[in-house]
């Protein structure tokens, strides 16, 4: 979660180098290189944590607001990085106007997802695991680890039939 947010941040200041000339390889490749790590780097911890923080119960209510919370914070960036930036319609009729616009959304994109990795370096703290009494040789376990229910032939003390 801190990672992430910093490879992010610094994808989108390498933004800054895409210029009149469009060369792909050499303005616009490297940008998306460290983006595309540091999204990967991000969204993969942040769903899970999402996801086991609820019970098996409200798995679905979890990943709803998982992916409302995400939908959400991209149409405010979209809706509000513009005009951050002094990006306006005329705006695209004037490439050096258009360019200056994008070069300081791209600025500020990354400095708000640098600040978010570095909150999260500085209030996100991983708990020490818990120390946990080891079974005993002839405890048998009378649930499955996937939260099944009870099985029946452990809590009865008999063998399945097959």
């Amino acid at each position: 979660m801190t990672v992430g947010p910093l490879c992010v941040g610094a994808g989108m200041v390498l933004f800054r180098m895409v210029g009149g000339s469009g060369n792909y390889l050499t303005e616009v490749l490297p940008a998306i290189l460290v983006l595309g790590a540091g999204l990967a780097f991000t969204v993969a911890p942040l769903t899970t944590t999402a996801m086991t923080s609820a019970v098996a119960e409200h798995a679905g209510i979890a990943s709803a607001v998982n992916n409302d919370v995400a939908r959400t914070g991209g149409l405010v960036a979209v809706a509000v990085l513009p005009v951050v930036a002094g990006i306006t319609g005329a705006s695209y009729l004037h490439p050096p106007a258009f360019s200056a616009g994008f070069h300081t959304a791209v600025t500020v994109a990354g400095v708000v997802a640098a600040a978010g990795g570095l909150l999260s370096a500085a209030f996100i703290k991983n708990p020490s695991p818990a120390v946990s009494a080891r079974p005993t040789a002839d405890a048998t376990p009378t649930f499955c680890a996937l939260e099944a229910p009870p099985l029946a032939a452990a809590t009865a003390g008999t063998t399945p039939a097959s």
